[in-house]
């Protein structure tokens, strides 16, 4: 990415989120800062409770995943940009398992590439371990995520399945993204470092025109699925392909932070937000170890375990201790007392 990518993504995250000033503070912190700001001039007015329930609710969606992103764009920080990677990978395996889909392929399709791109590789037998088998469904990701798991556990059934769901997938009409997504894990299983390293690039192309639900010009402007790949060599083979594979010379590509975990021994982030007292909740979150993910037998079809998964979580959640935040009045605490009028 060069300067005028850096700042072409800056502009459009601010254009999208131009009535929304709070979007895009400096920090996170300040996002806090600013919302309290607003819903104490809500409450100082004489209006509906409702309306001070949705502006709590508005400032307690902040911090997401693309803001995030745009404030590490925005100071181009790659140890910033790495911590962010890692925390929204965190987020996304705490909380979209009860994405919807039977077996373990929607749920792992889009987690998956968020951990690689963190550079987690020890949460892939959480999301998909080797007993759980095959995922099954029509869908690009099945083949996707079959490939992938032979890969990964180097299990040749495994890679003989999803070679042969992708060879059948590939000769259908999918879009150019699926293609070159598919391709890709395709050259990854025949080692075949040429062809990936093409791909790799019409996967950034494909990514760049992405019409899917949720893209944006700020969303197609990152690729994290080309980053996932590109630190799968590292993982894979014993990291014999990393060093036979150019990175993407696309503009959606960061080639600063590739070289930033190369140089930094692909290790993953650390937690860098902090939530006040209120939302301690996703403090824990952040922290919490997930469980692994099991799966249900329901007629002919596998289901994820969303019950026992969400109990695990919640129960290593309750023993992280009352509050990892310290206990001072926070501007939510002051909120609620002004909502409930004391």
């Amino acid at each position: 990415m060069k300067d005028k990518d850096y700042q072409r993504l800056i502009e459009e995250y601010e254009k999208l989120n131009l009535q929304r000033s709070d979007m895009y503070p400096l920090s996170i912190e300040e996002t806090f800062d600013i919302r309290h700001r607003e819903i104490e001039l809500v409450c100082s007015k004489d209006s509906e409770f409702a309306h001070k329930v949705r502006a709590l609710l508005l400032m307690a969606s902040d911090g997401n995943p693309l803001l995030k992103l745009y404030l590490a764009f925005k100071k181009r920080d790659m140890e910033y940009l790495n911590d962010v990677l890692y925390e929204n990978a965190q987020m996304a395996q705490i909380t979209n398992v009860a994405s919807p889909g039977t077996d373990h392929t929607y749920y792992s399709y889009n987690i998956m590439p968020e951990l690689l791109a963190a550079n987690m590789p020890d949460r892939i037998k959480l999301i998909l371990p080797e007993e759980n088998g095959l995922a099954s469904g029509s869908v690009s990701g099945t083949p996707i995520i079959n490939t992938f798991m032979g890969i990964w556990y180097q299990n040749t059934d495994l890679i003989d399945a999803g070679l042969e769901q992708a060879e059948k997938k590939l000769g259908q009409k999918i879009s150019g993204f699926e293609r070159a997504y598919l391709s890709c894990f395709k050259d990854i299983a025949l080692k075949d470092t040429a062809t990936l390293e093409t791909d790799l690039n019409e996967l950034c192309k494909a990514h760049a025109k992405r019409k899917d639900f949720g893209m944006t010009a700020f969303t197609r402007g990152f690729c994290i699925e080309a980053h996932a790949i590109y630190n799968m060599l590292y993982w894979v083979y014993g990291g014999e392909l990393i060093d036979s594979v150019n990175m993407p010379d696309q503009k959606n590509f960061c080639q600063e932070i590739a070289v930033w975990q190369k140089d930094h021994d692909y290790k993953h982030g650390k937690v860098v937000t902090q939530y006040p007292d209120d939302l301690d909740v996703f403090n824990k979150m952040l922290y919490c170890d997930p469980p692994r993910m099991y799966l249900i037998n329901k007629g002919k079809e596998r289901f994820i375990d969303v019950d026992r998964f969400a109990g695990e979580v919640a129960s290593r959640i309750l023993g992280m201790g009352e509050t990892l935040t310290q206990k001072k009045v926070s501007p939510f605490s002051k909120l609620m007392q002004k909502i409930k009028g004391k």
